[in-house]
């Protein structure tokens, strides 16, 4: 999840995505995309797609107006090339993540991204964290003042990989109406769209049907190991663990010991400390566990 106010939101683009790319050797070929200024409304529920025949991007929106509470649900839609692949909130060892200004709205006071569970790509010796083929990013708008329209201006800023990466741009205008009345229809096709990848964000436990047991951090400095316990209420099948920490510290791909039941777990993790090779020792830390279509979200402080 990503919360944020309009202020807390305000992004330096272009110098935050440079500061993310991959390494030099990895950009060769690299292309910018840019896209038009405006968009217009395709229909009452999206946008026009905006993109290459890599990739493409568009807004989708769940619902027919804001809410009495002024919200109202948008989906930020990637179709993505066989073999292409975009980022997830944490990039990994590689890439860089989407990056939203709704700096330009009006009428808008917070905006809240939820992340669908991603999966692991490893490709020229580096891991990295993110989706394939299609993934929608569902959007939480909140209006400053219910009761009156939201102006939704967003740039957007994301990036695309095969062999090369190709820094994408995407701009948007939506103006959101309060709803006049309650839909008593079924679901729109971009509402249901929405909920699908709502349903993929990793949950807390227990509603994931996993649990993060015990996480401790052993050994010299530079060599630190992190350690995570993990209990399933169904068999671990293909568990995978990312990891979110401050800079400098980044992690390896975990090394799995599971019990004979299948029911618990152990994933070591190398902690990548950075030049100065800092100490893990009380840092704030984000675990997303996923198994299959199983996803869990913890946030703890190291030795609390």
């Amino acid at each position: 999840m990503q919360r944020m106010s309009l202020t807390a939101e305000k992004l330096s683009a272009g110098n935050k995505l440079a500061g993310k790319l991959l390494a030099p050797w990895l950009l060769a070929g690299l292309l910018a995309v840019a896209l038009p200024l405006h968009a217009a409304m395709a229909g009452e529920d999206a946008t026009p797609w905006q993109g290459t025949d890599e990739a493409a991007a568009r807004l989708i929106i769940g619902q027919n107006g804001l809410d009495a509470a002024g919200k109202v649900w948008l989906g930020l839609q990637f179709r993505l090339k066989p073999g292409w692949k975009t980022y997830w909130r944490n990039p990994g060892e590689a890439g860089a993540p989407p990056l939203f200004d709704w700096q330009a709205s009006e009428n808008l006071a917070a905006v809240e991204v939820k992340w669908p569970a991603p999966r692991r790509f490893s490709s020229f010796g580096f891991d990295s964290f993110g989706y394939h083929d299609e993934v929608v990013l569902p959007i939480l708008l909140q209006a400053a003042s219910p009761g009156k329209p939201i102006r939704a201006r967003l740039n957007l800023d994301y990036m695309v990989c095969l062999n090369v990466c190709i820094p994408m741009q995407g701009k948007w205008t939506l103006d959101l109406n309060p709803a006049t009345k309650l839909s008593s229809g079924p679901a729109s096709a971009t509402t249901r769209l929405i909920h699908r990848y709502l349903d993929m964000v990793p949950l807390a436990a227990p509603s994931s049907g996993l649990e993060i047991r015990m996480v401790s951090v052993s050994g010299p400095v530079g060599k630190q190991i992190l350690r995570v316990t993990a209990r399933a209420a169904k068999p671990f099948l293909d568990p995978d663990l990312m990891v979110e920490a401050p800079e400098p510290f980044g992690f390896g791909r975990p090394k799995a010991t599971f019990s004979s039941d299948g029911h618990d777990l152990t994933l070591a993790l190398p902690v990548y400390a950075g030049i100065g090779k800092a100490e893990l020792t009380d840092q704030a830390l984000v675990l997303t566990l996923v198994d299959g279509r199983r996803a869990m979200e913890h946030h703890l402080t190291l030795g609390k």
